[in-house]
């Protein structure tokens, strides 16, 4: 693993500790917009990878409301809209599609694997952290992976795709 890729990652994950943590709007935005900030300052290409990312926060923000629409997920027993906090975590994984998570993009097996155990484990913590909660304590988990289990190689494969069309994007430490 390059020191880019491992910047990426450790970064990527004390960003998602700190919006979920904080579980604030104001704080998420303004640890997002940091965390993308550093971020850009750190790559080559810019334009490809912010088109990527805004396109699956967009794609992210919808599928959270879905899923409290749907009762999937509840804030503080009732059905509610997504908080913003959860909508700030898509552009930050977005970041790691192309750097951290990079090698998976070969693998689909591990990364079904990854975005299943992972998805779900990623659900199931930021339940226990903030005021949002699975409609069913039982099936929320699995759901969640289920989801990502295709969820993950999906957004792994489309941004394959976009960098193939576009060139490499690269971290400057590379």
């Amino acid at each position: 693993m390059t020191a880019g890729k491992l910047i990426n990652g450790v970064l990527f994950n004390i960003t998602w500790l700190a919006v979920v943590y904080t579980h604030s709007a104001l704080w998420a935005l303004v640890i997002t917009a940091a965390h993308l900030a550093l971020h850009f300052s750190l790559i080559s290409s810019r334009f490809a990878e912010a088109r990527l990312i805004l396109g699956l926060t967009l794609f992210g923000a919808i599928l959270d409301q879905i899923l409290f629409v749907l009762g999937v997920f509840a804030l503080q027993g009732a059905s509610a809209a997504a908080p913003v906090w959860m909508s700030c975590l898509w552009p930050v994984l977005g970041t790691t599609l192309l750097h951290a998570f990079r090698g998976l993009q070969q693998h689909i097996l591990l990364a079904t694997i990854f975005g299943a155990l992972g998805g779900a484990a990623s659900y199931t913590a930021g339940t226990r952290l903030t005021d949002v909660e699975f409609g069913s304590v039982f099936w929320g988990p699995i759901i969640m992976a289920l989801l990502w289990a295709v969820l993950f190689p999906a957004m792994l494969a489309v941004a394959r795709i976009m960098n193939t069309e576009s060139g490499r994007e690269h971290y400057v430490a590379s």
